[in-house]
């Protein structure tokens, strides 16, 4: 997913959160928990952004995860630079710093993701580093601000202002290096029970480095990727005793969504390169896990017994489901098809899902072209029907011979 896409669908969770933060806000934000020496689990700094939240689509907490992950291998880069809105006007600097203004906001941000250093367990360097990075942070909240932390009497307060704004890349860098490779860094992180090597790997590694790499991979060789992924999860925090003790609530547990992420991803790879049973296996446990199923994965699950022509299933799993919408509708008309062939029962069929979504025939049959679902769709829109055809019906009607051409007809 390209970085606006990944910006569009978090501004969408943001706007069904609390507290619902500016984009500029939360990449502050984001960026400020990468200098942080061990940072918070996502379960706490997600309600500490934007406070209680409505999430309606994963996309759009997979966006904000995404933008974490983008945000803290730049922090690990020393890619630190300021968003290019976050400027200081040589014509207006008041008018820069005025409320909701870019610069303030994303100065705001990361000021507030820095209250989760604890300054009792870091060292004077690192305190005195905080420190300076604090100070010229709330220099840029306001014009007020800017004037009590930087003016002087030494000429063009403007140029200060551009100077200072200059520096807070650099007062960035010195913080986090602080932070992470001080001399005593094992010394401070054994205060955490933890070594430099644990933290580094296993506060980041698994979640952050790994995951923007493979979720937007489509390959097969990509397969492999995921196992080594969720083997980690596995090895390291999804233990036999975690997963009896939180059966059927593991989405609520925010920890546990970039693996459920993950094996969603791969049973789609999965059913793509010709593992159904694999794609199918895989969506059962998911289900089990995941009752509620936010991520829609007994959509996918019902192409995968199409592609299967595991008809016993698909029927328990229809009926399992008790639900009335494209999707089921869609695998009910295909799954008669291919085991009556047109009888009047599957045109019945057939035509009950035309009325459900109108765009459903000429999109399927490649007659016309869908809009793209990125975040959200509608029933009975364009949006509605890729995002079936993603979620394996396009492989589901192929792997029925005849079945394109018997939902032309009337």
């Amino acid at each position: 997913m390209s970085i606006q896409l990944i910006k569009k669908a978090v501004k969408a969770f943001s706007a069904n959160s609390e507290l619902q933060p500016d984009i500029l806000y939360i990449e502050g934000y984001l960026m400020g928990l990468g200098v942080a020496l061990q940072p918070p689990l996502p379960s706490e700094w997600l309600e500490h952004l934007f406070g209680h939240y409505t999430l309606e689509h994963a996309k759009q907490l997979e966006a904000v995860m995404d933008f974490y992950t983008l945000c803290f291998r730049r922090m690990v880069r020393d890619e630190n630079t300021l968003p290019k809105q976050c400027v200081v006007s040589k014509t207006d600097p008041q008018d820069s710093l005025s409320a909701g203004k870019p610069l303030p906001l994303y100065c705001m941000g990361m000021l507030r993701a820095l209250t989760w250093i604890n300054t009792e367990h870091i060292n004077a360097e690192q305190r005195q580093q905080l420190q300076w990075l604090k100070e010229i942070l709330r220099g840029f909240t306001s014009y007020e601000q800017a004037k009590k932390e930087f003016e002087d009497d030494c000429g063009d307060f403007t140029k200060v202002l551009l100077k200072q704004r200059r520096m807070i890349p650099t007062y960035v860098a010195n913080t986090a290096y602080a932070m992470r490779f001080a001399d005593d860094m094992v010394e401070v992180l054994g205060e955490y029970g933890i070594t430099d090597e644990e933290m580094l790997e296993q506060a980041h590694e698994v979640f952050n480095d790994m995951l923007e790499e493979v979720l937007d991979r489509d390959d097969e060789a990509a397969i492999a990727e995921f196992d080594s992924l969720v083997k980690r999860f596995e090895e390291n925090m999804i233990t036999p005793d975690f997963r009896t003790e939180n059966m059927g609530v593991f989405w609520k547990m925010h920890e546990t969504r970039p693996y459920m992420m993950l094996r969603a991803k791969r049973a789609h790879l999965n059913l793509c390169y010709g593992n159904a049973d694999k794609a199918a296996e895989e969506l059962q446990d998911l289900l089990k896990l995941n009752p509620n199923d936010n991520q829609g994965n007994r959509y996918l699950l019902l192409n995968c017994f199409i592609v299967m022509q595991d008809w016993a299933q698909l029927r328990d799993c229809l009926g399992q489901f008790s639900e009335y919408s494209t999707f089921t509708q869609a695998a009910h008309a295909l799954m008669l098809y291919a085991t009556e062939g047109d009888t009047s029962h599957s045109r019945e069929a057939k035509k009950a899902l035309k009325d459900r979504n109108s765009h459903f025939q000429k999109i399927a049959t490649g007659q016309k072209k869908a809009k793209p679902c990125l975040d959200t769709y509608t029933p009975g829109s364009e949006e509605e029907v890729d995002y079936y055809l993603e979620a394996g019906g396009k492989k589901a009607w192929l792997s029925v011979e005849g079945s394109l051409f018997w939902l032309r007809q009337k």
